[in-house]
């Protein structure tokens, strides 16, 4: 099972992505990624018009009162609009310049990712109809190793999970420093958006795999509830994701599976948004504990970086790892 942590992580990360919380859309889920998705998406609210100050002032003045004009030869007399010199310096409005609303409504809109809420477990978001990813999973050494690696993936979105079911398929291709693209699988997963701040999926990790693969099929079922501290995502410790989930093949102790017992493990996940771009997460994979940050450092581009440890209370594996995920969210023409 050397490579299980390194499969996890990148559909962790690509979940996330698809789910919204790699989109700016806070609804349920990053949904990120509506994954609030409640995970509701946020809508940019339209910026009010300005009035013109001076078309303003124009249609509230009272009529004007006539001016005598002097006569030609007449001097002419001091005012106190005039300055008390030699040359008169004739006062020229200045236009200035008011802020626009496509400024205003670029500086309210959301990022375009959102942290994730897990990093090497499903959640019960997942990705909708248009929505896609890739991502890049590395960790430092497999388990009984001294061997880095690595995988990279494909997620894509269909259906709409608030109103039907969404569903969401990603493919991996393992071992990447090895024989590239020679083992892989399918991941599937089934996911439904409930009131409340609720989201639950179900799924199959490892639904079809090909080369060797050390991960098997593992099939799951998880619920994710969130809870708002503060409307105000700019604020600190503004809200907390908390998954719950029960699975086999993966999610199953060490000893269970090195056993092969054909039982059931518990898994969970905490995501605290520590600021509108990071959160701190912990979570127990079936096996071991796993602890890191999932990270959106750009507001413009829906990119979402979890750098993590796992293996962390010696439970599994031969020790602390270091593990790496990295995803990038886009939208697919739906037009077709």
């Amino acid at each position: 099972m050397k490579l299980m942590s390194n499969s996890l992580i990148l559909l962790g990360t690509l979940w996330q992505i698809n789910a919204g919380l790699v989109y700016g859309q806070e609804s349920v889920e990053l949904i990120p990624l509506a994954e609030d998705l409640s995970q509701e998406t946020e809508t940019i609210p339209e910026a009010i018009p300005l009035r013109d100050p001076l078309r303003g002032i124009a249609q509230e003045a009272p009529d004007p009162v006539p001016v005598p004009v002097p006569e030609p030869g007449t001097p002419r007399r001091s005012s106190t609009l005039h300055r008390q010199s030699g040359s008169e310096e004739v006062f020229r409005p200045q236009r200035v310049p008011l802020r626009s609303q496509s400024i205003q409504r670029e500086q309210q809109k959301p990022p375009a990712a959102s942290p994730g809420v897990s990093i090497m477990n499903p959640s019960g978001y997942g990705s909708s109809w248009g929505r896609a990813g890739v991502g890049l999973g590395v960790q430092e050494r497999t388990r009984f190793t001294e061997d880095a690696d690595g995988v990279m993936g494909l997620g894509i979105g269909f259906g709409n999970p608030v109103k039907t079911v969404g569903v969401s398929l990603g493919i991996t291709a393992t071992d990447l420093w090895g024989d590239t693209f020679q083992d892989g699988t399918v991941s599937v997963k089934l996911h439904r958006r409930l009131p409340y701040d609720m989201s639950v999926a179900a799924g199959v990790q490892g639904a079809i795999r090909w080369g060797e693969t050390d991960g098997g099929r593992s099939l799951y079922g998880v619920v994710t509830k969130r809870f708002i501290f503060d409307r105000d995502s700019s604020e600190l410790f503004n809200q907390l994701h908390v998954s719950l989930g029960v699975g086999s093949g993966q999610f199953r102790t060490e000893d269970r599976i090195n056993n092969d017992e054909g039982t059931v493990g518990v898994f969970g996940s905490m995501s605290l948004r520590i600021n509108q771009p990071v959160s701190a997460i912990a979570e127990w994979t079936g096996q071991d504990m796993t602890v890191g940050l999932s990270i959106a450092p750009f507001k413009n581009i829906p990119v979402v970086i979890s750098p993590a440890l796992t293996d962390i209370t010696g439970s599994a594996g031969d020790g602390t790892r270091f593990i790496l995920g990295v995803g990038y969210g886009f939208s697919l023409p739906t037009n077709f």
